[in-house]
């Protein structure tokens, strides 16, 4: 016995699912194929997948992609810093990098020329912004406690051009960048101000090794040297878990590791 040509319509209601009313059938094959707002896939104004609307994709930290019109005020403000860093440096005519004011300003302008290389190749790539946080947070402690000490202990002034910049221009410059440019920082860990003040006692070692002996206080001979040691050390963590606490609070308070 042969086939017929034309199929045989299926009997009424097989497509009902069971316990349903007739014309129900087609009314929850729809509501099981509609996508949810906010839901995986394409939402339900049509973005793709990994988009967050004007905010640019969404990469594996969860961290957004510097967009177009940001990137240009960004890499200017950081070409600011940079040249900031330079000229207060350039200014002391090559003074000895044993002193934490010409060493921060010398590390802030290769760490944040190699954190402007790394944030254009990212945009460039169309990849989440770069894990920089660790590295921007130690330059701007470092520089605020450049500032903090040069104005409070040292009772020095901003009269000339290369302490204008190395303790003024500089250490205002990492820190606005570290509050308002960029947003990984405010995924930075707890842990962070630690590490960055372990970063500054080796600088402590190597300058007592040295014999450089251009802070007086810093002298291991006197007897306030513990409590100059104690008292930089405790400006440290304040200043870092400052920091820290900020980007956090301007961040609206993540706690993933940047």
């Amino acid at each position: 016995m042969t086939e017929p040509s034309h199929p045989l319509p299926p009997p009424a209601g097989a497509d009902r699912v069971p316990g349903s009313r007739p014309g129900q059938a087609s009314t929850a094959r729809l509501r099981a194929v509609r996508p949810r707002p906010g839901g995986d896939g394409a939402g339900a104004a049509g973005r793709p997948a990994g988009s967050t609307g004007s905010t640019g994709p969404v990469g594996a930290a969860g961290v957004a992609v510097s967009t177009a019109g940001t990137l240009p005020g960004e890499t200017l403000w950081r070409v600011l810093v940079i040249a900031c860093a330079f000229i207060g440096y350039h200014s002391t005519g090559g003074a000895t990098l044993y002193g934490l004011s010409q060493l921060a300003s010398v590390a802030a302008g290769f760490g944040y020329a190699l954190i402007l290389v790394v944030t254009l190749a990212a945009v460039a790539l169309r990849r989440p912004e770069p894990p920089t946080t660790w590295l921007r947070g130690l330059l701007t402690v470092t520089l605020l406690l450049v500032m903090v000490t040069w104005f409070t202990v040292l009772d020095g002034d901003v009269h000339d051009a290369w302490s204008l910049f190395e303790h003024l221009l500089t250490p205002l410059a990492v820190l606005v960048d570290w509050l308002f440019v960029g947003r990984r920082q405010a995924l930075a860990s707890w842990w962070y101000p630690l590490s960055w003040a372990a970063v500054l006692l080796v600088y402590l070692v190597v300058y007592l090794a040295s014999d450089a002996a251009l802070y007086p206080f810093l002298d291991s001979g006197n007897d306030g040297f513990p409590a100059a040691v104690a008292g930089l050390g405790a400006l440290t963590l304040a200043l870092g878990f400052a920091l820290v606490a900020l980007a956090r609070a301007r961040g609206g308070g993540a706690t993933r590791g940047a």
